[in-house]
């Protein structure tokens, strides 16, 4: 039978202060012009050419991972992302486990990992056998905090996988340098980054491979399905294979590596492929609905707002960015916010209150280190920004159907908190 890893009583009771509470019952809206009764935390707008491209899949009977879609969305979105191969597979998380793999990552092989990151990037490690080593964030751009990468690397060190938190870019250059001289693969976690830019040049190409995902709630999304980009022709021929029980190009049900059924459909790469060519305008609506929130809270005593790098600034009654300072881009895929002790209620008080007037809520990650399945492997170790970000983190409805009514609704609601 399958265990679970549980806490014991005693640890927790001093973590306890940092896990967030349950989650609050959602009530409803007043309604109104704009304004839907329950305000989710992420939706999908389908106003593109994903019906004309999944009637296309169904009456030419291609619903499997073959297919048009596929090679087409895979070519498409790796350009999008300004690469020269994408290889489309099962998830964000699958794409993960897939880099590694291609990489050879493998047991007695360590991977440095950001400390505040979803379970799926550090279970990708897991599932190669090798250890992930963690490494706390920076308390202004709540990515991985560069300056303490290099005092983490060993001689059993093969990767650093950076996360491009919420959609924020990582100092990759700094990340990239240092990889280079050490002779490390850099994987990118660009799950909630589809669009965003480091320097001008667009996440997904920074480093050896990137991950992206396009889960429901993603700037892409197709429901489930992932992506690994690269410029590297090797390890796409790599991954392509793994991703594909490894049948060898010589005879079929021939298998000279262990492979995996990792496969993307048909009919999520329709899908897929009809987000891609509305990318800019999914990523605008994000950064629009950024600006508009920051508008609106920045007045606001206790909260802490998102990075703001670089400025967004209102042109030709538009939100835009004002990409001179850097030539990076913050896509927003979520709008977060840290609720200090200013503020006057906690984060949890602040979620149930939104929840009660129908807006829903999510908290920011649980650090790896106190996630009960990892908690014994990482006892004694702190993460002082990854434990307040937990504290304190939560993020507001940031979805493409967002309204600017709803947008209104949200701040005034969190301005009349208790």
């Amino acid at each position: 039978m399958i265990r679970d890893y549980l806490i014991k009583e005693e640890d927790f009771q001093t973590i306890q202060h940092l896990i967030p509470g349950p989650e609050p019952t959602l009530g409803l809206s007043p309604g109104g012009p704009g304004l839907r009764p329950t305000i989710p935390v992420a939706d999908v707008v389908l106003d593109g050419n994903e019906l004309k491209y999944l009637t296309q899949c169904v009456q030419g009977n291609w619903i499997s991972s073959a297919g048009p879609f596929v090679p087409e969305f895979e070519r498409r979105f790796a350009a999008a992302m300004g690469c020269e191969y994408g290889v489309a597979c099962a998830s964000g998380t699958v794409a993960l486990h897939l880099a590694l793999a291609a990489l050879g990552v493998g047991p007695g092989d360590e991977v440095i990992i950001p400390a505040f990151t979803m379970i799926a990037t550090i279970n990708a490690v897991t599932y190669t056998g090798a250890a992930a080593v963690l490494v706390d964030s920076h308390h202004e751009t709540w990515n991985i905090d560069e300056a303490q990468i290099e005092a983490k690397i060993t001689d059993r060190t093969r990767a650093i996988i950076v996360v491009h938190t919420y959609g924020n870019p990582a100092q990759m250059d700094r990340i990239t340098q240092l990889a280079r001289h050490r002779n490390l693969y850099v994987i990118e976690d660009a799950a909630e980054a589809h669009g965003a830019q480091f320097r001008g040049r667009p996440v997904g190409s920074l480093g050896d491979i990137a991950c992206f995902s396009f889960y429901a709630n993603k700037i892409i999304a197709t429901g489930e399905g992932g992506m690994l980009t690269t410029n590297n022709p090797e390890i796409a021929t790599v991954a392509r294979n793994l991703k594909d029980h490894s049948f060898s190009t010589e005879r079929h049900f021939w298998h000279q590596r262990l492979g995996f059924n990792y496969r993307m459909t048909n009919l999520q790469a329709a899908v897929g492929l009809a987000q891609t060519e509305r990318l800019d305008k999914l990523v605008e609506k994000r950064i629009s609905t950024a600006a508009r929130y920051r508008d609106l809270l920045s007045n606001i005593k206790g909260l802490t707002l998102p990075p703001n790098r670089p400025t967004i600034q209102k042109k030709d009654q538009r939100y835009v960015q004002d990409e001179s300072q850097n030539n990076d881009k913050n896509v927003y895929w979520m709008f977060g916010l840290l609720v200090e002790k200013e503020f006057g209620c906690s984060r949890d008080e602040l979620r149930a209150f939104l929840a009660n007037a129908g807006i829903e809520t999510r908290t920011f990650f649980i650090p790896i280190h106190l996630q009960p399945i990892y908690f014994e492997t990482y006892r004694g170790q702190r993460y002082p920004i990854a434990e307040a970000l937990c504290q304190k983190g939560m993020y507001l409805p940031s979805g493409p159907g967002l309204t600017d009514a709803e947008i209104q609704y949200i701040a005034k609601t969190i301005e009349r908190a208790p």
